[in-house]
């Protein structure tokens, strides 16, 4: 049951109220402070002083950072493990590609790996993707160009892009493209070549695939 937060038109749970609260929840429970609703709910049940995880989550975006911000002693927030919340991830995914993966790590007290996994295995997209960034091998793929054309216009200055020496790749804003560079990257092959152009995907080019055999993942003919 989720309790309202209005009497009228006078708000219960203030910011104030819910930080007051959670002072008095931390000097109350032993060992280690939750940072789950399963637990918080738990420990919180018949305590109609202490607010609902709603209410918390009203505030602050997970329950470490609200234990931070009421002055919580930073060895009893273990954020390890923790479930990812709604309001985490809606924050991530706002925020990935305006600001870096270390500042919103740091922002939802979770590790920069842990914020980097997030946004790749469970959305499929990158940091730099959500800016709308692209790489030479996905803008190869966007105009079946030949990879090797781009990376060299791109090491000429004729293709604006900033090379990542931390990833080993570029990354081209499909804003800066100029008519010069369209041309480029429209221009047909100028090769005696039958053979596809080779648009930097390896397994594309050989009919190859990954698949998973028997919890092992494994290369194998694309057919």
């Amino acid at each position: 049951m989720v309790y309202p937060n209005f009497v009228g038109n006078k708000r219960v749970w203030t910011r104030e109220r819910v930080l007051a609260a959670l002072i008095q929840a931390a000097a109350e429970i032993r060992g280690p402070l939750p940072t789950s609703d399963d637990i918080w709910n738990s420990l919180k049940k018949g305590r109609y002083d202490w607010p609902s995880s709603t209410r918390i989550y009203e505030f602050f975006h997970s329950f470490p950072v609200a234990w931070h911000a009421a002055g919580a002693p930073k060895h009893r927030i273990f954020k390890k493990g923790a479930k990812w919340t709604e309001p985490e991830d809606n924050y991530l995914l706002d925020h990935a590609g305006s600001k870096t993966l270390e500042k919103i790590a740091r922002y939802l007290g979770r590790s920069y790996s842990s914020a980097r996994y997030r946004l790749n295995r469970w959305y499929g997209i990158q940091s730099r993707h959500n800016q709308g960034f692209l790489s030479a091998a996905e803008l190869a793929r966007e105009y079946n160009c030949s990879c090797h054309r781009i990376r060299t216009a791109l090491g000429a200055g004729k293709i604006i892009g900033i090379f990542d020496k931390k990833r080993n790749r570029w990354q081209i804003d499909l804003a800066d493209l100029t008519p010069k560079a369209l041309i480029i990257l429209t221009a047909p092959k100028r090769t005696h070549k039958s053979w596809e152009t080779d648009v930097g995907n390896y397994y594309q080019r050989y009919g190859l695939r990954r698949r998973n055999i028997n919890g092992k993942v494994m290369v194998v003919a694309n057919g």
